[in-house]
């Protein structure tokens, strides 16, 4: 005796249709789940290159001896190299703009125009600001923001050790 299955081929293609109707919310939903990890991986590693970078500038060193060669020209290369050190695989060098500036003290920041380029002296402070455009992994977060990339930005403001000038 043979039986015969019915409903079979309506139980498949209702499961089909199902899949049909869910998984492109389901694809929008992984796709937002790792363009939001990403985004925030490369804020962290932002701030992880910002405090290490402030670390390295406030002890006055030319270079820090972990950091390979070619060895910066100035402070400030040195800055930029150690913040993108800490980011190999998340940073790119052209998308990362490092500004540093020195003020005589710390009420001297909410002071317009009392800012100098460069990463001080000793004893001074010191305003670290990277800013760094990281741009999307997937063409949802463009249509939504209308935008191609989105900015990351940290800040890190310190006091220099009184080193000895060179």
């Amino acid at each position: 005796m043979i039986r015969r299955r019915r409903g079979t081929l309506g139980r498949h293609g209702a499961v089909l249709l199902e899949f049909a109707l869910t998984g492109p919310m389901l694809f929008a939903l992984m796709m937002t789940v790792l363009e939001g990890a990403w985004q925030a991986l490369t804020a962290a590693t932002l701030d992880i290159g910002a405090r290490e970078a402030s670390r390295f500038g406030a002890t006055g060193q030319a270079m820090p001896d972990w950091l390979p060669p070619p060895a910066p020209t100035t402070r400030e290369e040195a800055v930029r190299r150690v913040v993108l050190h800490f980011g190999p695989y998340v940073l790119q060098q052209d998308r990362l703009s490092v500004t540093v500036q020195v003020f005589a003290d710390a009420a001297a920041l909410s002071a317009p125009g009392s800012a100098r380029a460069g990463a001080g002296g000793a004893s001074e402070t010191v305003m670290y600001d990277l800013s760094y455009q990281q741009p999307f992994l997937s063409p949802f977060p463009m249509l939504v923001l209308g935008r191609t990339s989105l900015e990351h930005r940290s800040r890190m403001i310190v006091r220099n050790e009184p080193f000895p000038p060179p």
